[in-house]
Order: C-alpha cells, then structure tokens, then sequence
C-alpha cells in the first residue's frame, strides 16, 4: 500500500512539473511574442507611393482590441482576421488624401465580415472616404478576383475596375434568413412560453414558429428594398450606369464572369493581377524592397498617422463610446455590450473635464431591456453636463434604439437598420426532456410566486399574465422614453413602434433620427456643439490595446477572453457556425426578468 502512495505521489509531482513547465513555456512565448512585435521596423512611407487597402479583413465599429487569448491563438494556429476599425479606414483613406507622398489607392482582396463588423452603413462611410480621395484628382483602382457584393459596393467607384479573367462577380441582392427551432423544440420536449408587444416584434417566432409570420414577411421585405435601392444607386452613381438598368443586371443575371462584366458596364478592364501589377509600376515607379510598385498598406498608414496615443490624450477630448454587439446585464463578454460596463465608461466620461462631448456609436441588435434602461440612464445624466451624440452603424434597433433616444442627435447611415420599438419576454422550461430521461423536480416555497422563473416547469396563466403585465409595462415605458426623448408625442411613436423595422433612410422622415451621417459627421458635429471645432482630439472607448499593454493589464489582474480558434469554410463547419451564431443569440439572453427589447432577425448578403 505504501509503494502504491508513493507511486500515486511520484506521478502526481511529475504531472504538476509538467504542467508547470507547460504555463511557464507558454508564458515565455507570450513574453517573446510582445518582444519582438515590439521590436518590428515601423512602416515609412516613401513619396509617390500608393496606398493599398487590402480588404481581406473585417472592419468593425469598435477598434480591436488585443488579449493573451489571442495571442496564444496567434501563436497556436497563425494569424487571426485582420482587423479595423471603420474610424481608422475612413481616416487613414481621408489623410491619404492630403498626403502628398501618396499618389493613388488601390483596393483589392475581399471582406472578412465578422459578428456585427463590415456592415453596410460602414461600408457606406469607407465608400464615401474612397469618394473623397477620389475627389482630389488622385486615381483609384480596384482589382477583383470573386467579389462578393460587398466587395462590390466599395469597388465601384474606383476610376478603374479590373476583373479577374475568371473571376465571378456578384449583384444578386440582399437576403434575410431565419433558422427556426419551434418544431426542433416540440420534438425534444422543450418547453418555451412568450409574451410580447407589437405585432411586428417577431423575435419570439424562431423559438415558437416554423417559418415567418406575415407582419415579419412585410417589413423585412420593405426593409430589403429600401436598402437595395439605397446600394443601387450608390453602386450606379460609381459606374455612371442607369440605377434600373442596373437593378435589370441583378434581376436578370446576378453573376457576371469577367467578359460579361466588361460587357454590362460593371467593369473597365478584364487582367490577371500581375497585369495591373505593372500599370501600377508605370505609374508610381518599382519599388525593389517590396519588388513591386512603390506602396504602403492602409493598416501600417494607420500606424503612422491614424489613432495613437499622441491622438488620444489631452484637453477637448471628443470621446467614442463603442456599444456593438448584443445588450446584456452586467459587465459583458466579447462582442458583447455589458449594461454596467457601459454605463460606467458614460459616467466617467461624463465626470471627466478633458472630455467636451461624447458621441455613442451604435452597432447593436438590442438585448436586455434592463440593461439598456441602466445605460439610457447615464446617457441622459450625461446630456444635462455636456453634448451626447449618437452616431448608428449598421445596426441600432431595439434596445439599441432605447440607448439612443435621449441625446442631442442623433445621425445615420440611409442602410442603417433601427427602429424595433417594442418588447417581448421568452422562457423555456425542461420539464417533458427532463421526464423523457428519468428527472425529476420537486421542492417548496413561501409564496405564490417564489418560483416564477424556473425552467423545470412550464409557468401558470396567472404567472404568465403577470408576466405580460411586466411586459406591457416595458412597453409604455418605452414608448413614453421615445417620444420624450424624440419630441414627439406618444400617439406618434405608437404609430411607428409595434416593433417595427426601418432603414435610416425612412427612420429620418418619422423623425426617429435627425440627419443622415457617419460617424465623422457626428464627430465633428459634437465637436461643434462643444465649442471646440477649431482644435480637438478624438479618444475612443474602449481604446485601441498592443499585445504589450494587453500583458501589462493582465499582470495587473485584469481578465482575458479565451481563445478562438479559426474554422475551415466547408459545409459541415458552415453549418456548424450558423447554428452557434443563431442559437449564441439565446445566451445574450439574460436580462433578470426575462424580457427583451432585441431585433428580431439577422440580414444577410449572398
């Protein structure tokens, strides 16, 4: 028995070594690979260069931030997506503008979209800086392999459009998807019970339902077309085309090879890369360290002259407060927007004398009505101290709407999806699955009420009708924060809320939104409103991490995300990634009393 111990201790010493050397070797690479991103050559930028926007990443609303996760994953299983923020394209694509040392942009590649990232009202803000650099007499060329329509969207307004002889290029419309549970639920004995206001507040239908409702099918439908159009005639005003013969191009074709492109006035030439290689050498010269035309990429251009440290720091601070992702109680997680977290980055914010005005960006479906009240709350506090801007990206509806009501203005994209004003509650209960597999439940209680939000019973018409009551409750509430906040009376807002869906395009015209703008507009428009137009710095929250500053904070006791490991594109993982994003929606749903003001679907582009 004593060799057995032994035997047992000598294995266990030998495991925890082991172990022990695993977190220190890890630890160790950590510390190397902060080192030497340290240590890497800063970008120059030589004189008559172009300046390359490789569109091979996702452009988020939120600048990125660094973590030991990722940089383990790094390490593990290569570089992640690349990624930035739409304030850091747009401004890196407006100094290169001014910048004399640049002499054209070149786009190429094709967008990574990711959670709320590469949206269509940011993508409309790059197009607009790509306009803008355009407008000084510098050229732009774009170079396409399989553009999707996104890809598309930003590329067409370029002076020259270059297809890949084989390449397949895309206009073939927008779509909205719904997966639904309710007949998956009922097989597995899934109990859900819902209450809801506003016949158009269709969020509870994917738990309960089969296929979409009529009211659902209505709005989405005109939702589509207000943006379609919207793109169309962007896409049209870039290639000097007619928008219905264009929308005659998507209806009656959709894919074009290169020749047909060519053909259909969707392109200017058909090359291989190495052909427009060369025209950009013409152009610009050889650079022989790059071994290609001389060039500097919009990521490294925003190293030099985009959001630094120097560009953060000091008075008449216009602060960026990024709320993107779901609404959720409490602090939050990754591409999630925590209501206490939030509201107290508004609070300090709102405290703090270096600040002039802020300006919230919006890039959120909604969530947890509770949480979103909590950050309404320092919203309007901080309204009553200094100028509160809301600026909407491509998503702020719902409880994304709530947090918005109340500032000074609000701007938004034509694409914009918001509006969604109305309330629902959901609960699910395990009772049949549960009995199904031998489990049980049973207990006490002191009051009638006690266990109102059980999920091992399916609740009581009376509990559910106090739950309604709750519900509705929410709702005026909603309504009359609305109209307040809006200046509009409430008969109004009834009229446009019952959860309904509007591009910002419509959202101006019933008065939900004040100006149609990205988020440089809002920036300078606070600027304005605080007096400090003629000199101001821009600081955003949560700010731009390194590696380095991401190890720092953890050595001071800050927290981690984990790791995300990166998938292939085959169909099992494809399908296996849209079941995790669509039923990742449930665990965002954890708003105390059950009861949500969130979107009720996902756009898609094919």
């Amino acid at each position: 028995m004593k060799a057995f111990l032994k035997m047992v201790a000598a294995n266990l010493t030998a495991l925890s070594i082991a172990l022990g050397v695993c977190i220190m070797g890890g630890f160790f690479l950590m510390i190397l690979f902060a080192l030497v991103s340290a240590n890497q050559p800063k970008p120059t930028v030589k004189d008559e260069a172009v300046l390359v926007v490789d569109l091979w990443m996702n452009i988020s609303d939120a600048p990125p931030e660094a973590s030991l996760g990722a940089a383990v994953n790094q390490v593990i299983y290569g570089p992640e997506v690349p990624r930035l923020s739409v304030l850091e394209v747009v401004d890196g694509i407006e100094r290169a503008a001014q910048d004399d040392r640049i002499e054209a942009l070149f786009l190429y590649g094709s967008l990574i979209p990711d959670n709320y990232g590469s949206g269509l009202a940011a993508l409309r803000e790059v197009r607009e800086a790509i306009e803008h650099f355009k407008a000084t007499g510098k050229p732009v060329y774009a170079y396409a392999i399989d553009p999707t329509m996104r890809d598309y969207y930003l590329m067409a307004s370029a002076d020259e459009v270059v297809l890949n002889p084989f390449g397949l290029l895309s206009i073939n419309g927008l779509a909205s998807e719904m997966m639904y549970f309710g007949q998956a639920f009922e097989k597995y004995g899934i109990g859900v019970q819902t209450t809801r206001v506003g016949k158009y507040k269709s969020a509870v239908e994917m738990f309960t339902g089969s296929q979409m409702s009529e009211p659902d099918k209505l709005q989405v439908t005109e939702l589509l077309n207000d943006i379609w159009g919207q793109i169309l005639a962007d896409v049209a005003s870039g290639r000097e085309l007619d928008v219905q013969q264009l929308r005659a191009l998507s209806n009656e074709q959709g894919f074009f090879t290169g020749q047909m492109a060519l053909e259909a006035g969707l392109v200017d030439r058909v090359a291989y890369l190495d052909e427009v290689i060369d025209t950009l050498v013409d152009e610009v010269g050889y650079d022989e360290q790059a071994e290609s035309f001389r060039q500097v990429a919009l990521a490294d251009y925003v190293k030099l002259a985009g959001f630094g440290p120097e560009h953060r720091y000091g008075g008449n601070q216009i602060a960026v407060v990024y709320a993107e992702g779901d609404i959720v109680d409490g602090e939050g997680f990754k591409n999630q927007v925590g209501g206490d977290r939030l509201a107290r980055d508004l609070r300090n914010l709102c405290d703090d004398p270096d600040v002039a005005a802020i300006v919230l960006r919006v890039n959120s479906p909604g969530g947890s009505a509770l949480a979103s009240e909590v950050i309404q709350r320092e919203m309007r506090e901080a309204r009553d101290k200094k100028p509160v801007i809301v600026s909407m990206g491509s998503l702020a509806a719902s409880g994304g709407y709530w947090i918005s009501a109340y500032s000074d203005r609000i701007f938004a994209e034509p694409t914009t999806i918001t509006g969604s004003i109305g309330v629902f509650g959901l609960f699910f209960n395990v009772e049949d699955i549960a009995a199904e597999h031998g489990i049980t439940f049973d207990g006490v209680k002191t009051s009638t009420y006690a266990d109102l939000f059980t999920i091992s019973r399916p609740k009581s018409e009376e509990e559910m009708a106090l739950v309604q009551q709750y519900t509705d409750f929410l709702y005026d509430a909603f309504i009359n924060k609305v109209a307040e906040g809006r200046d509009l009376s409430p008969e109004q807002v009834q009229r446009i809320a019952q959860g309904r869906v509007w591009s910002g395009e419509d959202a101006l015209e019933i008065g939900l939104v004040d100006e149609i703008g990205g988020l440089g507009d809002a920036i300078r428009y606070a600027a304005d409103e605080a007096g400090v137009a003629d000199y101001y710095t821009v600081t955003q929250i949560p700010e731009r991490m390194n590696f380095p500053q991401a190890l720092e904070r953890a050595m001071q006791g800050g927290g981690q995300q984990p790791p995300v490991a990166k998938t292939s594109a085959d169909l099992l993982s494809q399908l296996e990634a849209r079941l995790k994003a669509e039923l990742g929606m449930v665990r965002s749903f954890n708003d105390p009393k059950g009861i949500y003001a969130r979107l009720p679907f996902s756009l898609e582009i094919r």
